[in-house]
């Protein structure tokens, strides 16, 4: 992309961002243009809509522009240097930015002396030391900051299914069982059949045809859609058939979800989550079997003692206890930030989670036994901790079968 020169300043990136979706504000001083410039194209690189300064168009008031911009954005980083810790401008939209409750965050290009006054207002704030950092590290760690304040991310494209040992719709599950050296009686995930999903207003959702998955709420309960070919509403559930014409009637509750694997491949911040429809706002789902999308799927490779065996990254959930109370109340997450003391341990940026120990103790409400696990990032990041309490590991074998990993049986989890 051409983009213009600016004396005294340098080449821009690109422009800055003028739409609607979330962006980030970059605050910065202009004597930093030659550093700060390759950050803000990382950033576009990434994924993320950026706004900095030289976007004002001409005639317009530099303060108004600033303070429109300031007030939309979702997130505010600020480059700190030795020159823009002192820079008024700097200063006054670091103010701005804390006053209006901005999420907020400081990348440090080098090891910088703040003022009393200025270390005391961003001292809490979250921050990223980039020049004590590898290249790796710090790309992984602006993804992490910026996705959990919630920016849409325009992921890198997954691996080729095939380099993880996965399948497309036209190989073998042989094939793919080879690939990882073993398998488990959970079987291996290969998507099948494609299903097509219309609500009461004519709009249609369309799935891979295995990946159905009713659960109910406010329960950690799944209820996989087993060889479906079609489902009908009716005064009192939803009438099933299956594809040895036998029926059945499902009864649903206000709230109750149905979860499946959409059929295009979804490369934002999502692809942690199963896609996902109130079930009662479905009027039918049609299930045609021998049509499977051409899409990737993702998958961890779960190691058991007795196996291995793929499932969906999107179907692979953690139920953490959310309190310290008993009875336990559970809820499913995709991370484990609760134990994790660095505070980004979600299956987003982890690559390997491999069980150190387990230990002995039982509670009264169930597998009460604490894990001990190690945990690796993207480069050389890793960490060691305990998940102590009540906790369950659930993933998505074959024909879409969603299964309870017990934890004395459960060795590692890799992102592949």
């Amino acid at each position: 992309m051409e983009t213009k020169l600016v004396p005294g300043v340098g080449r821009l990136p690109y422009p800055a961002y003028r739409g609607k979706e979330p962006y980030i504000f970059v605050s910065y001083a202009h004597v930093d243009s030659p550093r700060v410039f390759p950050e803000i194209a990382h950033f576009n690189e990434a994924g993320f809509h950026v706004w900095y300064d030289e976007g004002i168009a001409p005639g317009n008031e530099w303060s108004e522009a600033i303070a429109e911009a300031l007030s939309n954005c979702a997130v505010f980083v600020v480059m700190i240097t030795q020159k823009s810790a002192v820079r008024p401008n700097v200063l006054n939209e670091i103010d701005y930015a804390l006053n209006e409750n901005k999420p907020f965050l400081a990348i440090f290009l080098e090891e910088t002396q703040l003022s009393p006054g200025l270390k005391l207002r961003i001292s809490r704030m979250q921050a990223i030391l980039k020049y004590n950092m590898s290249d790796e590290e710090y790309a992984f760690k602006f993804v992490e900051a910026f996705t959990r304040f919630g920016l849409p991310y325009e992921a890198k494209e997954a691996p080729a299914v095939q380099s993880a040992g996965s399948t497309g719709p036209g190989e073998s599950k042989a094939q793919l069982s080879s690939a990882i050296n073993g398998t488990h009686p959970f079987g291996d995930y290969i998507p099948k059949g494609t299903a097509v999903l219309t609500d009461g207003l004519g709009k249609e959702y369309s799935a891979i045809g295995n990946s159905l998955v009713y659960k109910p709420v406010g329960k950690i309960e799944f209820q996989t859609l087993h060889n479906l070919v079609s489902m009908d509403k009716s005064s009192n559930g939803y009438v099933l058939k299956d594809t040895a014409g036998r029926e059945s009637l499902l009864k649903t509750h206000p709230g109750d979800e149905l979860l499946f694997l959409g059929a295009a491949e979804n490369k934002g911040i999502g692809l942690l989550e199963p896609e996902k429809i109130q079930i009662n706002m479905v009027e039918t789902i049609r299930v045609d079997p021998e049509n499977t999308p051409d899409r990737k799927i993702c998958y961890c490779r779960v190691q058991m003692k007795d196996g291995v065996f793929l499932t969906p990254r999107e179907f692979l959930f953690f139920s953490v206890n959310e309190n310290n109370g008993t009875p336990p109340v559970m809820k499913l997450k995709k991370d484990l930030n609760k134990y994790s003391k660095k505070g980004y341990a979600s299956l987003l940026m982890m690559k390997k989670l491999t069980v150190v120990k387990v230990g002995e103790a039982v509670g009264p409400y169930g597998d009460h036994r604490s894990l001990e696990v190690t945990v690796q990032y993207p480069g050389e990041d890793s960490e060691t901790f305990t998940i102590d309490g009540y906790f369950a590991v659930y993933a998505m074998g074959a024909d879409g079968e969603i299964h309870s990993l017990k934890r004395e049986e459960l060795q590692e989890i890799e992102v592949l």
